[in-house]
């Protein structure tokens, strides 16, 4: 039977970027009743090496090799589809995508049937149906890793480690709840082999809200039940950025093939915590690995699936280990030393899925080897090299591992619209922490709403992967400001105000980042400045810093309506006092859209816009 085809509508727009003949491998993901949804692509970087087999594990379990893609002139489409054809497991028939070079018009597909092509029909995915319709499963794991340091052995030992994984003496129970999963199946809160995805989702969302109703009646002593609402598990376990609710598993072993053991008293408890390990031996080295796994699945999974993608996600994360190991091992000049990998999870925000990567401890991002591996990706992924995608400060943060004194993150996302007729959205690109008032036990109230939209604006370039560098403080600000020579030593320690000509020169010290300075000699021009500002969106996509009179606001996008001229402008407003509430935040206009009148007439304003470096 031939498959229902669906395309992200992510990985189209990835499609119409690519401007040269070249060939590339389609990833999806099979579900349903035989429906095929294509989600990723990688490009030859050179021509006839497909290069799949260097990349398919940094692909999330569930997210298999799938087909071919073609831009430009295809003559030789069969003869790569019968290359492919032995590696492909999700699928009898391998697709075809043959596109046009810059375009998505007359974008075909074909699938491989009886040895020829036959053309298909396809649907495209919108992103909302993605994050509504499937989801992730991360699970952490620690193992010991016992190997001499050679290639052979590394690759013979991962080989029987993986093996041992795969024997079924593992169990998973899902975090917030006492749902278990070992090889014989699954039981907790309802949850049977039979089961679906999003029953599991919805029993982990109703815990949580149990669990969080129960913390609030021991807050406030309160007698009166509390309207059990439900969480989303983007919001408790996603990723910064990433809209897309995920499973967060915790790996256990089972020491019986039961599927719970007793304690002396008879009552159930879970396993015990995994401690997993291949043979020890005279003159091996000992690692400690720390597995971060990853899959992908449709909502209508049933859970006897689970299982098995679980362990095939743990296994694809030491297939990436043994990469990057052997790599090291074999370009070595020196006497070869195993060095420890460690696994990044990455979600850049055109692909609509993750990406994972393995670099050695020890070996910066900006050594010669690991610049070469990251530009390879970038080539294999047809991104662009002016700017960051894997590097390690472009590792996704999960929300239930951030520390619980940083800012809020992302305040826009949820605003209701800005009310421009026919208006189109210019927003920042990436992720931000809002900076306001009082924060940090700072006492900044009437002098420091320019130093809250430097760190704001820091803590952009931060989350994109530019730089480690914490964001600076009042004080360090005020000590670059007065090592330059642009301020008096009275200066530290003062609550004395900077503008934007302040920001950019801090940024230029701190991040090594040139900011464009803006003009306009009212506040009633601002709107003026509409085609600019959206411009500096779409091409930089960095939060700007406005200063006029003794006040300074963030911009972090404009809805503008080109025929009209009408325009508001989404302000992160840094004077607010109160604590990190988004409903309030939001509801109170301190994170908002703003008319031209928001502006002062009388003053004259001016605008720090940074601009990205070019760095991978």
């Amino acid at each position: 039977m031939l498959p229902k085809l669906k395309i992200s509508v992510l990985l189209l727009k990835r499609l119409e970027r690519i401007k040269q003949q070249c060939s590339g491998c389609l990833f999806g993901v099979l579900y349903g009743e035989g429906t095929l949804l294509l989600m990723g692509f990688n490009v030859e970087s050179t021509i006839g090496h497909l290069n799949y087999k260097q990349i398919q594990f940094k692909f999330p379990a569930e997210l298999d090799l799938c087909g071919l893609v073609k831009f430009g002139d295809c003559t030789d489409a069969e003869a790569h589809l019968s290359e492919i054809l032995k590696d492909v497991d999700i699928t009898d028939n391998p697709i075809l995508l043959q596109c046009e070079l810059g375009t998505l018009v007359g974008l075909r597909a074909s699938v491989f049937m009886h040895s020829k092509l036959e053309e298909v029909p396809y649907e495209v995915m919108e992103a909302e149906q993605l994050y509504h319709d499937f989801c992730f499963t991360r699970l952490k794991c620690s193992l010991e890793f016992h190997t001499h340091q050679n290639v052979e052995a590394v690759r013979k030992q991962m080989h029987a480690l993986r093996k041992v994984l795969s024997g079924g003496s593992l169990a998973f129970c899902l975090e917030s709840t006492k749902i278990y999963l070992t090889s014989s199946g699954a039981q907790g809160k309802g949850i049977t082999n039979e089961s679906l995805i999003s029953d599991v989702l919805n029993a982990v969302s109703k815990a949580i809200s149990s669990a969080d109703e129960k913390f609030e009646y021991m807050e406030k002593g309160s007698k009166k039940k509390v309207q059990s609402t439900s969480v989303s598990l983007a919001s408790v376990f996603g990723a910064l950025g990433c809209a897309y609710d995920i499973l967060s598993i915790n790996v256990l072993r089972c020491k019986t093939l039961d599927r719970t053991v007793a304690d002396s008293a008879g009552k159930e408890v879970p396993p015990p915590a995994v401690s997993m390990s291949v043979k020890r031996e005279e003159g091996k080295v000992c690692m400690p690995l720390e597995v971060e796994a990853m899959a992908m699945l449709c909502k209508n999974t049933k859970v006897s699936r689970l299982y098995d993608i679980l362990i095939e996600s743990i296994c694809r994360s030491l297939r990436l280990f043994e990469q990057s190991m052997v790599e090291h091992l074999e370009t070595s000049a020196d006497a070869p030393q195993l060095l420890r990998p460690t696994g990044y999870h990455f979600f850049p925000q055109e692909f609509g899925h993750f990406l994972s990567c393995s670099y050695l401890d020890g070996v910066s991002d900006d050594e010669s080897s690991v610049q070469d591996k990251r530009k390879k990706l970038h080539r294999h992924f047809g991104l662009t090299v002016i700017r960051p995608y894997f590097r390690r400060a472009n590792r996704c943060l999960f929300r239930n591992e951030l520390d619980t004194n940083i800012p809020l993150v992302n305040t826009h996302v949820g605003l209701r619209p800005s009310g421009i007729t026919d208006g189109k959205q210019y927003l920042l690109q990436g992720n931000y922490y809002y900076y306001h008032y009082l924060q940090q036990q700072m006492q900044d109230k009437g002098w420091g709403c320019a130093y809250r939209s430097l760190q704001t604006i820091c803590s952009w370039f931060m989350l994109q992967g530019y730089t480690e560098k914490p964001v600076p403080t009042h004080r360090e600000i005020q000590q670059y400001l007065v090592r330059i020579g642009d301020k008096q030593p009275n200066f530290v320690g003062s609550s004395q105000w900077i503008g934007s000509t302040e920001v950019s020169m801090c940024l230029q010290g701190f991040l090594n980042v040139d900011s464009r300075i803006q003009h306009v000699t009212s506040g009633a021009d601002v709107a003026t400045l509409a085609s600019d500002l959206a411009m500096h969106f779409q091409t930089q996509g960095t939060p700007i810093m406005i200063g006029g009179g003794v006040l300074a606001h963030t911009i972090i996008g404009i809805d503008y309506c080109s025929q009209t001229g009408k325009v508001k402008f989404l302000i992160l407003d840094p004077h607010y006092t109160g604590g990190d509430d988004l409903h309030t935040i939001q509801a109170k206009g301190w994170c908002g859209w703003k008319g031209g009148d928001f502006w002062d007439k009388k003053s004259y304003y001016n605008l720090c816009m940074p601009q990205r470096p070019i760095m991978f």
